[in-house]
């Protein structure tokens, strides 16, 4: 049966985005970054091979990314308060554009908050 793999995002700086993905929303550098000279600069994050983020930088010549041409967001479950997690991140310089509030089906609360890219991330707390 297929399963779901990954998601991959196109990123501006690396470093950052590792950093963000890894110290401020407590994901594991799975491996990279690696380099592929001529193509693109690779690293994964999460918290397992199960599921994961592709970073990759490209290195071809092209315009800018913007929102449209990266992805539409992102969503993962944290572990703990919702409401002690985003602003924890505020703290840290993160980006809050929703705070937390119960899901349409009401079934648990949800906040967005935005990667340094200007990828949306959905955090979700944990399903009971």
């Amino acid at each position: 049966m297929p399963r779901y793999l990954h998601t991959s995002i196109f990123v501006n700086d690396m470093a950052q985005s590792i950093d963000f993905y890894t110290k401020k929303l407590g994901l594991r550098l799975l491996g990279g970054p690696d380099h592929y000279p001529g193509n693109a600069d690779m690293a994964f994050v999460g918290a397992d091979w199960n599921s994961y983020i592709e970073l990759v930088y490209d290195l071809e010549e092209h315009p800018p990314y913007q929102l449209g041409n990266r992805y539409e967001h992102l969503a993962l479950e944290i572990d703990g308060d919702l409401e002690a997690v985003c602003e924890r991140l505020r703290t840290q310089g993160v980006k809050v554009l929703r705070a937390p509030k119960k899901s349409p089906g009401g079934t648990r609360s949800i906040a967005f908050i935005e990667d340094p890219n200007g990828i949306p991330v959905e955090l979700l707390e944990p399903r009971h």
